[in-house]
């Protein structure tokens, strides 16, 4: 063989030996034998081959054992509920590893005030630990199982004791010493100021102040406008304060010659502390509302009624009028003009909030959207009649201002009652604030 056929292609050298042919395929630039080079590659994807199948495996246990991290989460989550009364509540001042990023105040409502204790101490075994409750009292015989407010600790609910100089009647002195306290002694991204007529889903209330920065101004709540009156957002269905807001109030608190300042307002303003308060944030901070309502349909997160009132849109005129002047805040809504819906279009998914919500109902109401999540493929008959044995009906449990459950023969609105708990339910499972 020619060495001009050797430069134009792999030498081939062939032996003939007792009839047996030993052949070498020799690349010219390397003089790796061919043999070599696909036994390298062979052992080489065999290698990577490997390494791939270590890592799925290794993804695959990682996302195991999240699983089951998250599944034991539910479950100590779960452990912190007992039955009261054939009703599921989270037990008394359950502690909770959390960050104290957000705090629920709880003010006096003025409604009922007789039965305020038995609402904290059901608050307390609901939503309350897990919504950072703090009981605003001025004795703690409204709920003496409350340890004073301490930012340390992950229990609660805690009271926040008013002093004896400010009265149930002084109002707007109470807000600003309760916002003052709160500032200083807890210090918190967020504040939700409700009152204990209110029921709050605190997985909701998490997810909605994960969208906004604690550093910036927030007034957020249920927006409402009379014709002439300051726009402000409903102390019934709670509005919420971001640091940046409380710093700036307290500020303008700190000057006597602020339009802030209780001495500098009205004798009608000063026994509303919470129109003070928007008034200063819409005339002196510049703060504005915002409209809080679900993008994806405009239904509202926080609401002014309990669940059937606001379902069955059974609500008073005047809540109603306030609505028709958000145009000119929002910009104009040509579907709904900014104004609640009835139906299963009244309430987002992410609702956070209801107010109206008496003692019984909030148990009730607790163990339903409880029982929903440990339960979802319940059947729509089977979840009817659930929650026509547990809501109340006397008068302790049931609130002068709720409405009545339908009767059974009531389907349409039946039906959206189960939809909307069904939409919610999810919003009573513990947060990650």
């Amino acid at each position: 063989m020619s060495n001009v056929n050797i430069r134009h292609r792999s030498a081939t050298i062939t032996k003939e030996h007792n009839n047996v042919h030993i052949i070498r395929d020799v690349s010219p630039s390397s003089g790796v034998s061919t043999t070599i080079r696909q036994s390298h590659k062979k052992l080489h994807t065999g290698v990577w081959g490997r390494i791939v199948a270590i890592i799925s495996l290794f993804t695959l246990i990682s996302l195991f054992i999240l699983r089951i991290e998250r599944y034991e989460e539910i479950v100590a989550s779960s452990d912190n509920y007992v039955r009261v009364g054939g009703m599921k509540s989270s037990s008394v001042r359950a502690t909770y590893s959390a960050t104290q990023s957000f705090v629920t105040v709880i003010m006096p409502s003025v409604v009922n005030p007789d039965a305020r204790p038995r609402r904290l101490a059901n608050i307390a075994t609901t939503w309350g630990p897990n919504a950072n409750a703090i009981y605003v009292v001025h004795d703690f015989n409204e709920y003496s199982n409350g340890a004073d407010i301490d930012k340390d600790s992950n229990t609660y609910p805690q009271n926040l004791v008013v002093p004896s100089h400010i009265t149930v009647e002084n109002g707007v002195e109470r807000l600003e010493h309760v916002i003052r306290t709160i500032h200083k002694d807890v210090n918190p991204d967020f504040c939700f100021f409700v009152n204990d007529h209110t029921f709050v889903l605190p997985n909701n209330l998490c997810k909605f102040l994960k969208d906004h920065d604690s550093s910036k101004d927030l007034y957020a709540g249920h927006a409402l406008k009379g014709q002439k009156e300051t726009a402000f957002n409903s102390g019934a269905a709670g509005y919420v304060l971001s640091r940046s807001t409380m710093e700036k109030l307290i500020k303008e608190w700190d000057d006597p010659n602020s339009k802030c300042a209780m001495a500098n307002t009205s004798k009608w303003l000063q026994g509303n502390p919470g129109l003070l308060t928007a008034q200063c944030f819409g005339q002196v901070l510049h703060i504005p509302l915002i409209d809080t309502r679900d993008k994806k349909d405009l239904s509202h997160k926080f609401h002014a009624y309990g669940l059937v009132r606001t379902i069955s849109g059974n609500i008073d005129d005047w809540y109603i009028n306030k609505h028709k002047t958000l145009d000119d805040i929002f910009g104009v809504d040509n579907t709904y003009h900014h104004a609640p819906q009835s139906g299963s279009k009244c309430c987002s998914s992410d609702s956070i909030s209801f107010h109206y919500v008496e003692a019984g109902e909030s148990l009730a109401f607790w163990d339903v959207l409880q029982t929903v999540n440990e339960s979802p493929s319940m059947t729509d008959t089977e979840l009817q009649q659930l929650i026509e044995k547990v809501w109340p009906r006397d008068k302790e449990g049931f609130g002068g201002y709720s409405a009545r459950l339908p009767s059974s023969q009531q389907l349409e609105v039946w039906s959206d009652i189960l939809q909307v708990v069904r939409n919610i339910a999810s919003g009573v499972l513990p947060s990650s604030c």
